[in-house]
């Protein structure tokens, strides 16, 4: 059997992260969300075919092997997306969405059982989805993002699905948002073959925003089954809770760590810093002299050297903070964060949200950011500056 992963999509709701990096390759702890997917289904099927667009295809092609790759070149949505391995498919197959998290990942196993099935997730906003709508079990139809939804079971974005799936592909046309949706050859199919919806009600999360990676990440740490040191630990250091050090770490005297905390390999931390509870260090981080750590992510080499403070914040890879960069991550008047994306001001739901940092920024000394702030990769803050409005890619912000 061969599962066929849909990784094609620009990300545009996740920049800046995704200014320099695939939206699969986002990190959960040190490893990147495709990884963890593909990891998960070699259990039970021989090849694996990632769909990709081709301005990502040599990111890809140098950072995931063993696995088989197909550029969808024309086309918009997830049908054009899946038509594009139709060359490929020749029997039944498994296919998942490429920003998909599972916390309980044994579900697949049921829906294999099946010859055609869907996963069926329980949550408690299904109007933001497409909503099932069953008879005994089997789908009826799928909904797409309805105001008032029948039910509060969305799709999975994983399917268990015959080769015939192409077949109605070919008989649907673009949606309203000018693209050919995958959901709609589905609902076609399920007039004319049963479709088992398979039943959820553990984690998932599909992630669309860049806050639902603080959600992921934290969940993982959560989940956290013990403590695990191999790193070199300098007496003076405290550490309290489950923390996971890995190789090459360095944690000198005076540092607090608060657990759950996941601190990557080759990172340098303290002396003097405080760790705080949900941080996750990717690998090669440096948190230096009188810098606290709050419920965060630093990617691949980011440095946070002295004098600052970051909270409930996502800073993506080689970013270098100056001295005295603080980020803010509570409004004034208590409210709701709002983050813009795609020209929208959209509700984090969280009163608590620092920034989002795109790869290769620079700060100078003494900058202040404010609450859901992005700011876009290869950006440069200048010294003193008050980030009070998104920053553009590779923008010189002055104050």
């Amino acid at each position: 059997m061969k599962a066929v992963i849909l990784a094609a999509g620009k990300g545009e709701r996740l920049e800046p992260i995704t200014h320099t990096r695939p939206k699969p390759f986002i990190p959960v702890l040190n490893k990147p969300l495709i990884v963890d997917i593909i990891e998960e289904i070699r259990k039970y099927v021989d090849d694996v075919v990632v769909v990709i667009s081709p301005q990502h295809k040599d990111y890809f092609m140098k950072n995931l092997n063993n696995v088989s790759f197909v550029c969808q070149k024309e086309g918009k949505g997830t049908g054009a997306a899946l038509k594009t391995v139709s060359s490929v498919i020749k029997e039944d197959f498994l296919l998942i969405y490429g920003d998909i998290f599972l916390g309980n990942k044994s579900i697949i196993s049921e829906l294999l059982r099946e010859k055609n099935a869907i996963l069926g997730v329980e949550v408690k906003n299904p109007k933001d989805y497409g909503v099932l709508v069953t008879n005994n079990g089997n789908l009826s139809k799928i909904i797409e993002k309805p105001d008032n939804p029948p039910s509060n079971i969305i799709n999975g974005g994983i399917y268990k699905l015959e080769p015939d799936i192409f077949t109605f592909l070919d008989k649907i046309s673009n949606s309203e948002r000018g693209e050919l949706e995958l959901t709609d050859a589905i609902t076609l199919m399920a007039k004319e073959k049963d479709v088992r919806v398979i039943r959820y009600r553990d984690f998932w999360l599909d992630i669309g925003k860049p806050w639902n990676l603080l959600d992921v990440n934290k969940w993982v740490l959560d989940n956290l089954s013990s403590s695990s040191n191999y790193g070199k630990v300098e007496d003076g250091v405290k550490i309290k809770g489950k923390v996971i050090i890995e190789r090459d770490v360095e944690i000198k005297s005076g540092t607090y760590i608060e657990g759950p905390v996941y601190i990557g390999k080759g990172s340098i931390i303290g002396p003097n810093s405080y760790i705080r509870p949900y941080t996750v260090l990717v690998e090669n981080n440096k948190v230096g002299n009188a810098v606290e750590i709050k419920e965060s992510i630093l990617m691949e080499g980011t440095k946070v050297p002295h004098l600052s403070y970051v909270g409930d914040s996502i800073l993506s890879e080689d970013v270098n903070f100056g001295a005295g960069t603080l980020i803010a991550n509570l409004r004034f008047d208590e409210n709701e964060v709002k983050v813009n994306i795609k020209g929208r001001k959209i509700g984090s739901g969280r009163k608590k949200l620092g920034a989002i940092v795109g790869g290769h920024v620079r700060t100078g000394i003494n900058v202040t950011i404010l609450p859901g702030i992005k700011i876009g990769a290869y950006a440069r803050i200048y010294p003193g500056a008050v980030v009070n409005r998104d920053v553009g890619y590779g923008e010189f912000f002055k104050p």
